[in-house]
């Protein structure tokens, strides 16, 4: 959710909202009709998206974001090219698996791939945000497998279950509990 709307997506059709008024949701107007993402997520006054489609080519290491969001609207543009707007996008080329999702973590958004872990921080002006590889041999098993608490994100990744602050990360199993999970 963001600005009282709610968003569903899924990977196989446009993303949907329902304003808080509202009592059906709608297809996302403004988003291109030939564009998927993998993940939507919500960040500061702006909608993400991850892991983009766009008409038959996939960006897998890809984040969109939209047009600066004001309270009960959807994102007025995802057009990169209109300079009277804050939408744009980032391709971590540096990323060697395709994302998985993301997550906030305090004043950062936080982008988990298979194997790697990006940090995203808002920066303002021409470039809006920065992009900066947090960890190397860490991920994410799946969406929905990190959460907040108390200002960490605790994650479930493809060879370890552990805990990170954005700065260091710690291994919260012993390897009996890795040896039973994976």
């Amino acid at each position: 959710s963001l600005a009282d709307v709610v968003y569903l997506n899924r990977l196989d059709r446009v993303p949907v909202y329902r304003d808080s008024g509202g009592t059906n949701f709608a297809d996302l107007t403004n988003w291109d009709a030939n564009w998927r993402t993998a993940s939507l997520r919500s960040f500061g006054d702006f909608l993400l998206g991850l892991n983009m489609t766009e008409g038959s080519t996939n960006y897998p290491n890809r984040v969109r974001w939209s047009n600066i969001v004001t309270a009960n609207t959807i994102p007025d543009s995802w057009d990169a090219t209109d300079t009277t707007k804050s939408a744009g996008f980032n391709d971590l080329v540096q990323m060697q698996t395709e994302i998985v999702d993301g997550q906030p973590l305090g004043s950062n958004f936080i982008i988990y791939s298979q194997s790697e872990v990006f940090l995203m921080e808002f920066v303002g002006g021409t470039f809006i945000f920065n992009f900066r590889p947090l960890f190397s041999d860490a991920g994410l098993i799946n969406q929905n497998c990190a959460v907040e608490v108390e200002g960490k994100h605790f994650c479930f990744g493809n060879r370890d279950i552990y805990v990170h602050d954005g700065t260091s990360k710690q291994s919260i199993c012993d390897e009996r509990v890795k040896n039973f999970i994976y």
